[in-house]
């Protein structure tokens, strides 16, 4: 009994933890996210993203930046491209909450950057341009990470 109590509690801590983390901590601590981080930390852009009041992110795994080329994913990093890195960094959150509850077929809406964004559930799994998301629902402080197999790419 005193395990599962114990267990109830962790889980409980845990929870409470991850929501009051805000959306720059959640991505840095997220061990699958950290090439995500390192282009959100090269983009000057943690301290915007604090600013919105609800957010959903659709994050890219660390393995969907590996099917970027290195000529690419490098770029975004040089100092002359940082209005690209932005716009690709903003291309992912979304203003607003969409989580699997919340989604019941297609909406199709816009990015902070506003660039359009098809967020679609079918069979349900989440898609939003085409990427699927493979884990969802993850909760921060101020709204909710997808977590994605391929970077979108703004157009």
């Amino acid at each position: 009994m005193t395990k599962i109590f114990s267990i109830s509690l962790l889980f409980i801590f845990s929870f409470l933890h991850a929501s009051e983390r805000n959306i720059v901590d959640s991505i840095s601590e997220n061990q699958r996210l950290q090439k995500l981080n390192e282009l959100v930390v090269a983009s000057q852009l943690s301290n915007n993203l604090l600013d919105y009041e609800n957010l959903t992110l659709f994050a890219p795994l660390d393995d969907a930046f590996a099917a970027l080329s290195a000529k690419t994913y490098y770029g975004y990093l040089k100092e002359k491209n940082k209005d690209q890195l932005q716009s690709l960094i903003n291309f992912h959150f979304v203003e607003g909450e969409f989580t699997t509850e919340n989604v019941k077929d297609t909406i199709n809406t816009k990015s902070i950057n506003g660039l359009d964004l098809e967020i679609k559930k079918t069979n349900g799994i989440l898609y939003v341009n085409g990427a699927e998301v493979v884990e969802s629902n993850i909760k921060f402080s101020k709204g909710v990470i997808h977590l994605t197999n391929r970077v979108l790419i703004p157009k």
